[in-house]
């Protein structure tokens, strides 16, 4: 038996797409630094993680719509609990970060 249903499916689907454009996205400044553009674009490599920093914002509020049990609560849960980890762990952490 499916575990999901369509719906579910296909935004999950979409969200693991959007998570690897951002990768790319990443990949891209440290290669060729934030200001590069691509062939074939007009936006900075800056500009392109922005939009896709976005769009996976924009499927993280789909998946959360989508009845997978996901909540906005058990996410900031565990935004906080990351930001705290990097806190201790991250090298080149900044204290200037506050963790809200």
């Amino acid at each position: 038996m499916k575990q999901v249903n369509d719906h579910q499916e296909e935004c999950l689907n979409i969200l693991q797409e959007e998570c690897a454009e951002v990768i790319q996205a990443a990949s891209k400044i440290k290669r060729f630094g934030l200001i590069g553009k691509p062939v074939n674009t007009t936006k900075t490599n800056r500009e392109s993680l922005e939009m896709e920093l976005g769009d996976v914002l924009a499927l993280v509020d789909l998946v959360k719509a989508a009845g997978l049990g996901v909540t906005e609560e058990g996410i900031e849960r565990a935004r906080i609990d990351k930001m705290q980890r990097l806190s201790r762990f991250m090298h080149t952490w900044s204290q200037t970060l506050e963790i809200k």
